[in-house]
């Protein structure tokens, strides 16, 4: 295939792939909320049996993150994985016909409301977030408690629009990941609560952190923006218990530093054992498909990263 072509296949399988989930969706919002969870577990049986999306990265990751376990359980625990985000997808892609159902039945575990409450003399806070469980309901969740999160979100390619549409929906505001610091800790200092999804490969301004027992290049933007203005920062999940959901909010205050080590770094390794404990919980619920643990040239030394891999 020539580029020319190889650009014009890509185009049309995306625009399959986008005519395929629309059709899914306007059948979500038809069927009763039963009927489209299992049309949802239906999807992520398709997605691992039948078209393998990403099917040996998601167990080759999680073979190396869990490495004492059985391959058995590597399969099992992949198939669970399709499942849950089968069922999650679902729920976000039927509408208000099956998202409110799902946010009445949402377990305030850690007091989430009360935590957020005591802050109130703040100028704002920074909830992070990992792919964990369903991180777009969560937004919704806070909303509900009144505390509506501007949250800060990566383009993803060919699906951005309809996640943007989908926010919307939920009553999330959206700025770009690529927005200036300064315009985010203004937002700050106006008393928003930003919420950053902040477990992906970061190709700059990072920190190497062992993450599951392997390092991964980790974003410092949540700790550093916590720093700069002052405002708390919590570790936010919402998982899946059952047929309902369980939310989790805790506040990660001022870590203790390792010798040596900077602020911004401790407090960046706080919110990714706090996230590390969540994936240990419930593995099935951790979005493998991305690839987080990527390799990294020579460049990366100049790129203002720091190296505090634990051994």
């Amino acid at each position: 295939m020539t580029p020319s072509t190889d650009a014009g296949a890509a185009g049309l399988a995306d625009r399959l792939a986008a005519l395929g989930l629309w059709t899914f969706e306007t059948a979500l919002r038809i069927l009763p909320r039963t009927s489209g969870r299992s049309a949802g577990r239906a999807l992520g049986w398709v997605a691992y049996h039948v078209f393998r999306v990403r099917r040996t990265a998601v167990e080759s990751q999680l073979a190396a993150s869990f490495p004492a376990a059985s391959p058995e359980w590597v399969r099992a625990t992949a198939r669970q994985c399709y499942r849950h985000f089968g069922e999650e997808f679902a729920t976000l892609g039927g509408g208000a016909k099956h998202i409110d159902p799902a946010l009445d039945g949402v377990v305030d575990a850690d007091g989430a409301a009360a935590l957020l409450k005591g802050e109130d003399d703040r100028a704002g806070a920074i909830i992070v977030l990992g792919h964990m469980g369903n991180w777009e309901l969560a937004g919704a969740v806070l909303k509900r408690l009144g505390f509506p999160p501007t949250a800060v979100a990566q383009e993803q390619a060919g699906a951005t629009r309809r996640l943007n549409a989908m926010r919307a929906r939920l009553g999330i505001e959206i700025l770009d990941r690529r927005t200036s610091p300064r315009v985010l800790l203004r937002r700050l200092s106006e008393g928003n609560l930003l919420a950053l999804v902040a477990d992906q490969h970061a190709p700059s301004g990072s920190v190497r952190l062992d993450f599951l027992g392997r390092p991964a290049w980790t974003t410092l933007g949540p700790a550093r923006l916590s720093i700069a203005a002052g405002v708390p920062l919590f570790f936010c999940a919402l998982v899946r218990e059952g047929d309902g959901h369980r939310f989790h909010l805790r506040a990660l205050g001022a870590p203790t530093a390792a010798v040596g080590e900077v602020p911004e770094v401790a407090l960046t390794r706080a919110w990714v054992r706090a996230l590390e404990t969540e994936i240990r919980a419930r593995p099935e619920q951790y979005f493998w498909f991305h690839r987080r643990w990527k390799r990294t040239g020579a460049a990366k030394e100049a790129s203002g990263t720091l190296d505090y891999t634990q051994t």
